[in-house]
């Protein structure tokens, strides 16, 4: 089969992510992207790029049918890569508070022919996964330590900034109503690096590795997602999720890295 050489699946800019991301309230484009066959509402719906000249920025967009109740929830989706030397690029635990599973995010990749993974677990049915293929060409992968600093970017890659949350909702409508189901943006400037270099055929641990350790989400007290994720994030990361607003309230989220560093943001939900 030819390859899909459109602008969009040979490239995905940081700029286009976010566009795309904070496209949730709105339909996706869909033809530069590799979409996992969905069996049943379990199933997750996977996009990634089906080629890309940029491991080190693979977006990746998970969405699932299922409704999220107390008696019937997604408890968490695992995303891995079984090419790639970190093979899991985050697992993801969410709850009902969430309203429905919507998840998108970058990770590191790297260079060759491989496989995608999602695989969401039901509390009532167990596992259910899908797959989507990616290519990326020799040389393009961003799994392993070294290159140029970014612009903008101290020498020792290790600038850090606290988190940042925008709700795309919010910021179109003015206002959220009860019961509607939003999407929260999160960013933040952090690198994550694995310290692994490609040597005599193998990787190689040569630095220790800087990345988030975890994300969490909390509507005032009440826990709404756990992010567990690992050096394949990308740098400055940015999230996007769901949360359903039942009521107003104090939206924080805390992150942590691999160092121990604590880092938050809070934004006040006002609902009508």
């Amino acid at each position: 089969m030819e390859k899909d050489r459109s602008p969009l699946a040979v490239t995905m800019t940081r700029r286009r992510f976010l566009a795309l991301a904070s496209a949730a309230v709105g339909g996706w484009a869909r033809p530069a992207w590799a979409v996992g066959a969905q069996r049943s509402d379990h199933a997750p719906s996977l996009r990634v790029p089906r080629f890309t000249r940029n491991g080190a920025k693979v977006p990746i967009v998970i969405e699932l049918a299922q409704p999220m109740t107390a008696a019937h929830h997604v408890t968490s989706v695992r995303v891995t890569n079984e090419n790639d030397p970190i093979s899991s690029k985050g697992t993801f635990h969410f709850t009902p508070a969430n309203g429905r599973v919507y998840l998108a995010f970058q990770a590191r990749m790297h260079e060759g022919s491989s496989e995608v993974t999602a695989t969401a677990e039901c509390n009532l049915h167990g596992p259910f996964s899908t797959s989507s293929p990616i290519e990326i060409p020799p040389g393009a992968g961003g799994c392993v330590a070294g290159g140029p600093p970014e612009a903008g970017r101290r020498p020792s890659g290790d600038d850090i900034r606290a988190p940042v949350i925008r709700i795309p909702e919010l910021v179109a409508a003015g206002a959220i109503r009860r019961g509607q189901l939003i999407h929260v943006q999160v960013k933040m400037r952090h690198p994550n690096r694995t310290g692994l270099v490609f040597r005599d055929g193998k990787f190689v641990q040569e630095s220790e590795p800087l990345h988030l350790d975890t994300l969490e989400v909390f509507h005032d007290a009440e826990p709404v997602s756990h992010f567990a994720l690992t050096s394949a994030l990308s740098d400055d990361p940015f999230f996007t999720f769901s949360l359903l607003a039942r009521r107003g309230g104090r939206l924080h989220v805390v992150v942590t890295n691999s160092r121990g560093q604590r880092l938050d943001a809070t934004h006040e939900l006002h609902v009508a």
